[in-house]
């Protein structure tokens, strides 16, 4: 998030600004007035002042300590602040373990309406420090007709679609490109609108791929408007689905919505620190899809994470080696270029009910 919409962000979030030093102090409007404790004026400078900072990758501890006493002074209603002060002042400092647990802190615990936009922006930041990405599915389609455009396969309302403009012919191909290799359980294909019925495709096949080239099938289409499939009785690995026409056909083609079912274990690899994945006796496996090198791992788990479990790579040989063990809720071990296709970090049954945040790979440049 660029600083100027940071500061602009933060801003509207306190309802106030710089006071001049030739103004007469305004009591903070969140506050009643005579209440015992009034939050200090200048706090919306000092925000900008740590946001300054941080932007600039300039030491941060004389500015976050400021901040830190003018939140402190607000009491414990701040709390969730200050600890995302901390969190980007550790980040600044280069102690990722201790933006981590900073971090863990912050789960599940809401801030104040006043800090709330301030939280959030801290929270991205700390997601880009931490090589966190959301990738949300991108779906490709022949052209569609009056602007109801492949995006709307994906965008979670059905009661937008995609049409196309004509009606499918043998070998026509409808993508979708999940962003990453993930771990998926099922499929769901809902074709067709209420106004158009008929505007489903009769012959056809759902086929799963995790490079885009070699693709194996899913199910045959029934040639039903709504399309279910589960991957076997394991989930499994794919990163583009696609919908391809075996047969021409008159009617065109209504796509309302296709959904994604991902296993468990896709928490640990959504890019999004809020979900987990509760560890069943097993190891975790990361697929990367294609042999890549890898330069390091990096892995997010819960408090009480056992220390010593080994995170390894299968290299292009077939053979899993270990490239360094977990140190307890936050690990980073280096991989040293490694070519890989696989991560995995080794959980036995003593590490049953253990909470993974996230498993970050970076690949070498």
């Amino acid at each position: 998030m660029p600083f100027a919409v940071l500061l602009t962000v933060v801003g509207a979030a306190l309802g106030t600004s710089p006071v001049p030093a030739s103004a007469d102090p305004e009591p903070d409007r969140f506050v009643p007035r005579g209440s015992v404790r009034e939050a200090p004026v200048d706090l919306p400078g000092a925000m900008a002042r740590f946001w300054a900072a941080y932007s600039a990758g300039d030491d941060t501890r004389k500015v976050s300590a400021i901040l830190d006493a003018l939140l402190r002074a607000e009491g414990p209603s701040s709390d969730q602040a200050r600890r995302a002060v901390r969190m980007l002042a550790a980040h600044s400092a280069g102690d990722q373990r201790r933006a981590w647990c900073e971090r863990l802190d912050l789960l599940g615990a809401p801030a104040p309406l006043r800090h709330a936009a301030f939280v959030g922006a801290a929270l991205t930041a700390s997601d880009r420090a931490f090589g966190l990405t959301r990738q949300a599915p991108v779906s490709t389609a022949p052209a569609a007709y009056a602007g109801h455009v492949a995006a709307r396969m994906t965008d979670g309302d059905a009661a937008t679609f995609y049409w196309s403009d004509g009606a499918p012919r043998p070998g026509t191909q409808f993508v979708l490109d999940l962003g990453r290799v993930r771990p998926v359980q099922g499929v769901a294909v809902a074709m067709g609108t209420a106004s158009r019925p008929r505007d489903f495709l009769r012959a056809g096949v759902l086929e799963g791929s995790v490079d885009g080239v070699a693709w194996t099938t899913v199910r045959q289409l029934p040639g039903l408007p709504t399309v279910t499939a589960t991957l076997g009785p394991d989930p499994r690995d794919v990163r583009y689905l696609r919908l391809r026409a075996t047969a021409g056909q008159r009617h065109w083609l209504a796509v309302r919505e296709v959904s994604v079912r991902p296993a468990p274990a896709d928490a640990a690899t959504d890019g999004d620190a809020t979900t987990a994945y509760r560890v069943a006796g097993g190891p975790v496996v990361v697929n990367l899809g294609v042999d890549q090198p890898v330069d390091r791992i990096v892995v997010l788990a819960d408090r009480g994470t056992h220390q010593g479990t080994p995170v390894q790579v299968r290299d292009g040989g077939g053979t899993w080696r270990t490239v360094g063990r977990l140190g307890g809720e936050y690990t980073d071990v280096a991989a040293r270029g490694i070519v890989a296709g696989q991560v995995r970090v080794l959980f036995g049954p003593d590490s049953t009910g253990t909470a993974v945040r996230e498993i970050v790979v970076r690949p070498a440049r």
